[in-house]
């Protein structure tokens, strides 16, 4: 793609804004069409320091590029020791003024790079300032991104956001404590944009208020709730309300969600859902047997991220995330880009097989935690099921809903027997919640017995021990960047490292 029509020029210039800066260099030297889009869109977005605005400006003025900004990202770190406070302020307030003259620009970026955890009274109050000018000076804004901006810098008052009222996207404060003047001010700025609110990304800050609101919002597509502490009632009312349109839904670590409002969360409800991610939410595995069985059909979804809930003791003995769950996913989710499992011990390598097997499109796939062995919970009398249940978690048993140190284990291969320090306590002491006693049995090449239809894969981390029969399958993969296991074997290891000289391998050990 050369970019000389105007179709390859639109698809390039949407592209480059994905890429990291060392691949934008390297774009610009392949020929003279690549450098003026990539030129283009670098002149786009104005990025400096806030003193340094005005500089800038007269910089893009006196070229003739200041009609083609559009976006601007501007650093409001407090720099202190050649300016006065008075003088500091006055040169903040001279290029919030510069800015009203430059109209094209419809997305705001503000981030501190200077300022820590405990910012002083002088970083904060010029902080505050520099916020507050720059969002009354742009009134046409479409989209506001103060991710990186802590929430320090917010004015409790929040008069400034009062004249937003074009807005579509909204990414919040998630740097510092957010507090309920945060939240507050994201529900006053949700009701200002309800007629061309898109998208909320405000994680901690969402509020049962908040997803009132976006009930009226028509435009309304996309959530991000992480760590919210929304209740069943307002989701249930935001799903009824809006779910035919919405696209993306993150859930993850909201704690007072139960099973009456992510049982709802089916394609009936939410028919072009993409994105959906349960992580950390406290439901009973039925639940997820409810939302992916061989009657739910999933058309659009492209990205799932589950953890094991909480045990669930019935006569089906369906008390682990197991096959079933998989093989439905396998042949109901079939544009799935991207599975994340954790805490799944009831999987096996048949419901390994069935998602390598099935799903065509499959770029990352990360299953931690596995069945110890298929037939041991099968043996296992009601009695002891249920003293699993009410105790504390055995050290291959499912996680605990809150953040916890099994969270971070959960993130990574497990830890082979032969891979302990010298210093770890004796086998008679007390063993930790994180590491077993006795080796976990890791995925075989039984997994891969139908072969892998995806063969575009990016990241492959499986609680799998890759050998010669694993190699050959990964082996036939158009590229693999990351490889994660417990164990490979030194020939396997040859083998994708010759097929695959640029992938990244964290495997525990190398038999």
């Amino acid at each position: 793609m050369d970019g000389a029509s105007p179709a390859a020029a639109a698809i390039i210039e949407r592209v480059i804004s994905y890429l990291d800066k060392k691949t934008v260099r390297a774009c610009e030297t392949l020929n003279k069409t690549w450098y003026t889009l990539v030129t283009v869109r670098s002149v786009r977005n104005i990025d400096t320091h806030i003193l340094q605005l005005p500089l800038r400006i007269a910089h893009y003025k006196r070229k003739g590029l200041l009609g083609s900004a559009r976006a601007l990202t501007i650093d409001v770190s407090f720099v202190d020791g050649f300016l006065s406070p008075a003088a500091y302020e006055r040169r903040v307030r001279e290029a919030a003024m510069l800015v009203r003259k430059v109209p094209g620009i419809r997305t705001l970026s503000v981030h501190a790079m200077g300022l820590h955890s405990a910012p002083s009274n002088d970083e904060i109050h010029s902080g505050v300032m520099a916020v507050d000018c720059l969002l009354r000076a742009l009134p046409q804004l479409s989209t506001l991104d103060m991710s990186e901006c802590p929430v320090a810098l917010l004015d409790p008052s929040g008069a400034s956001l009062d004249g937003l009222t074009q807005l579509r996207h909204i990414r919040w404060f998630t740097l510092g404590r957010n507090d309920m003047t945060s939240a507050a001010a994201l529900t006053r700025l949700v009701s200002s944009n309800t007629q061309t609110i898109e998208a909320v990304d405000g994680q901690a800050d969402i509020t049962d208020n908040v997803l009132r609101q976006l009930c009226d919002a028509r435009r309304f597509r996309r959530l991000n709730a992480r760590g919210s502490n929304i209740s069943d009632d307002s989701l249930q009312m935001l799903v009824r309300a809006r779910g035919s349109q919405l696209t993306e839904l993150v859930l993850s670590d909201c704690t007072r969600l139960t099973r009456r409002s992510i049982g709802h969360l089916t394609p009936e409800h939410l028919p072009r859902l993409q994105v959906l991610d349960l992580y950390n939410v406290v439901v009973t595995t039925d639940t997820y047997q409810a939302l992916f069985n061989r009657q739910m059909y999933w058309p659009y979804l492209r990205d799932l991220k589950l953890k094991a809930a909480l045990l669930h003791v019935s006569q089906q003995r369906d008390e682990r995330v197991n096959d079933d769950i998989l093989v439905a996913i396998g042949q109901n989710c079939p544009r799935l880009v991207a599975l994340r499992l954790f805490g799944c011990h009831g999987i096996t390598d048949a419901g390994l097989s069935a998602i390598l097997g099935n799903l065509g499109d499959l770029r990352e796939l990360v299953v931690m935690h596995h069945a110890e062995d298929p037939v041991s919970g099968a043996e296992e009398s009601e009695a002891e099921v249920s003293e699993t249940v009410t105790s504390a978690p055995e050290p291959n048993g499912l996680l605990l809903s809150l953040p916890s140190i099994n969270d971070i284990w959960a993130t990574i291969p497990s830890l082979p027997a032969n891979a302990v320090p010298h210093h770890a306590p004796p086998p008679s002491a007390p063993s930790t919640p994180c590491l077993s006693s006795q080796p976990r049995r890791g995925f075989t090449s039984q997994a891969l017995q139908h072969g892998v239809r995806s063969r575009r894969f990016n990241l492959l981390n499986l609680d799998m021990a890759y050998d010669s029969v694993c190699a050959e399958h990964l082996a036939q993969l158009s590229h693999l960047q990351v490889l994660c296991g417990r164990v490979i074997t030194r020939h396997a290891k040859s083998l994708l490292e010759s097929q695959f000289p640029k992938c990244k391998m964290m495997v525990w050990n190398i038999d």
